[in-house]
């Protein structure tokens, strides 16, 4: 792999390597390396000024597209499988790549085991120390050879794309949610705004006091709604970002089948937090009352009209009898 490196090195365009030295020091003072690790962009490897658009899944490296156009016409690498355009993965790979057989609880020793019974991956060491001595456990190398075939790794990436569905579900819901609580709020400002005109002076301060408490009860589900919608995104920035790891491993059948075993436990996860959400109250539904006895009106502190209605009756299930299906 080192010799397919250096050949590469040495084909790819002077002039284009000219450019890059020449941009090892960018304005501020900042080195390559420290632009490079200024943003969230990822940088070529060999040209550490210049954007990656590849990542070349044998080398595990990042290339531009310069760079990538000879990795492809290079003999020692042109069978070599690049990531670009939508399957780009705009993260570093460090820890559930090349790591992926190493054993968190035994760092010096490989993952290369399966025990059924307990549902883990194990090391050498795991067999021994953990207890799964008497246990029956898989070979991975064997085990594995035919695992991206297989039902369960068909059943995981359709598990994925599930909970990547209902994610777009709930946007689609929050956005539902957020029209309700516009619409709910200028039906009772309009409902208000007529039962104003038949009321006198004293409907000036009553006025200031239900529109503050109006918009204070908007302003509350607007935050709610939200903050749902950030924790959507985040599950679904991290499911995209599990998916493209899980990705990484298709033609490393032994790193497949330990990347599958740890997104299921993360995907497992996942679903609890969505269920968890899922049917949550996240905004409020109000409605004016008005107050029957109007010749009471001077004397009531609170007269005119209240908004009323429990907190929280509304939820991501939105109800099709209230209209706003």
């Amino acid at each position: 792999m080192e010799h397919c490196k250096q050949i590469h090195v040495c084909l790819i365009n002077t002039r284009h390597h000219h450019d890059a030295a020449t941009m090892s020091e960018v304005p501020g003072g900042l080195s390559a390396s420290q632009a490079a690790a200024s943003d969230d962009s990822m940088y070529c490897h060999v040209c550490p000024t210049v954007k990656a658009t590849a990542y070349c899944l044998q080398c595990k490296i990042y290339l531009c597209s310069c760079c990538s156009g000879h990795h492809k016409i290079i003999p020692g690498t042109a069978f070599h499988k690049l990531l670009e355009g939508d399957t780009f993965p705009s993260f570093y790979p460090t820890g559930y790549g090349e790591d992926v057989k190493q054993c968190p609880d035994h760092p010096d020793e490989e993952i290369k085991f399966y025990c059924p019974s307990h549902d883990v991956l194990c090391c050498r060491d795991c067999n021994v120390l953990d207890k799964h001595d008497q246990c029956t456990k898989h070979y991975i190398p064997q085990i594995s050879k035919e695992f991206h075939k297989s039902s369960e790794y068909t059943k995981l990436k359709k598990e994925l794309q599930s909970s990547e569905d209902k994610i777009k579900d709930f946007f689609r819901k929050i956005d539902i949610c957020l029209k309700a609580v516009d619409k709910i709020n200028n039906s009772v400002f309009e409902n208000f705004t007529r039962y104003k005109s038949l009321i006198m002076a004293y409907l000036d301060q009553r006025e200031k006091e239900l529109l503050a408490e109006l918009k204070t009860i908007r302003d509350q589900d607007n935050v709610a709604l939200e903050e749902l919608k950030s924790t959507a995104k985040t599950m679904q920035t991290d499911l995209r970002e599990v998916n493209t790891k899980l990705r990484l491993h298709e033609d490393n059948s032994h790193d497949l089948f330990i990347a599958s075993k740890r997104t299921q436990a993360l995907l497992t996860k996942l679903k609890t937090s969505l269920n968890d959400i899922a049917y949550k109250p996240r905004y409020n539904y109000v409605e004016l009352q008005k107050d029957p006895v109007v010749e009471k009106l001077l004397t009531n502190e609170k007269g005119l009209a209240q908004i009323i209605g429990a907190q929280g009756t509304g939820s991501l299930l939105c109800s099709p009898n209230k209209g706003i299906y």
